[in-house]
């Protein structure tokens, strides 16, 4: 991975919109939540509950790929090792993270989710939390950049238009060999009862506007 030289950095907004695909990144989990809970900037308008991984089941180390489930969503996570070793996963105490330093840590769910976050940071060799700079990246191009100097450290995102089906956490490590990605919770947004039915009466009424 490339080096960044991180000179100064201020996380002042709490959401901010990418302007590839109409994904809606927030720095609080108070703020996606009430989005998520309320159906703002998600398909429809239609609220959604939301679901947690909490990986408090997982313990020691795993080979690629790590497979779980939480409610209806299937969730797939793998290290990426980007010097050629062969990458591994490691759980404890509820974190899961790459066994190998500078590694990307990369989550598939399914069925694809409007919303989803977690608690995302770098930890040390100890299992330390370690101040970082941490990236989230989208299969569309979208990315979110933090410096995350706690384990609760939030990032969460929505999505007005396609499924968010993958993600990739990234640390952006200096120096090199010390920085571990990892995350303590997943979150996922899934319709409530009766949801699908008002989204599906949501886009009845849209297309009938516009005849």
């Amino acid at each position: 991975m490339k080096s960044i030289s991180l000179v100064a950095f201020t996380a002042s907004a709490l959401v901010s919109s990418a302007a590839t695909a109409g994904l809606s990144v927030y720095q609080q989990y108070e703020t996606w939540a009430f989005c998520v809970n309320n159906g703002i900037l998600l398909p429809g308008g239609v609220p959604e509950t939301i679901i947690t991984e909490n990986f408090n089941s997982y313990s020691g180390a795993y080979a690629n790929p790590l497979v779980g489930s939480t409610g209806p969503i299937a969730w797939t996570a793998n290290a990426v090792d980007f010097n050629g070793a062969t990458p591994s996963l490691f759980a404890s105490n509820g974190w899961l993270s790459t066994a190998g330093p500078d590694n990307a840590l990369n989550l598939t769910f399914a069925p694809g989710v409007y919303a989803v976050g977690g608690n995302f940071f770098s930890r040390n060799a100890a299992f330390e939390l370690r101040p970082a700079l941490i990236g989230i990246f989208f299969e569309d191009g979208s990315s979110s950049i933090q410096y995350v100097t706690s384990s609760t450290g939030f990032s969460g995102f929505t999505s007005q238009g396609l499924a968010i089906s993958s993600m990739s956490v990234q640390v952006y490590s200096s120096p090199a060999g010390v920085n571990y990605a990892a995350v303590d919770n997943l979150y996922f947004g899934v319709p409530s009862p009766g949801a699908l039915g008002l989204l599906s009466l949501a886009g009845l009424v849209g297309g009938r506007r516009r005849r």
